[in-house]
């Protein structure tokens, strides 16, 4: 496995399990340390916008999320 295969696997496993603390270890592990003071509304839209942006992403799942982002009165990405 290439580094950028396991870059993106671990960022799969992490956005996709929808569970914060996985995603945030994820970010630490990858330098990212300015999400501590964000807001759940905040932090749940670029997760959220972040799954639309995947292409492998289950179906299901984007359809989740672009359910949550109407819902929370944000842009779905095209």
């Amino acid at each position: 496995m290439t580094m950028i295969e396991r870059f993106v696997k671990e960022r799969n496993e992490a956005l996709f399990s929808l569970d914060r603390k996985k995603i945030e270890a994820y970010l630490i592990k990858y330098g990212e340390t300015e999400f501590a003071d964000t807001p759940d509304l905040l932090f749940w839209a670029g997760v959220y916008k972040a799954i639309c942006g995947i292409k492998s992403a289950p179906p299901e799942l984007v359809d989740k999320a672009h359910g949550w982002l109407t819902e929370n009165g944000f842009a779905i990405p095209a």
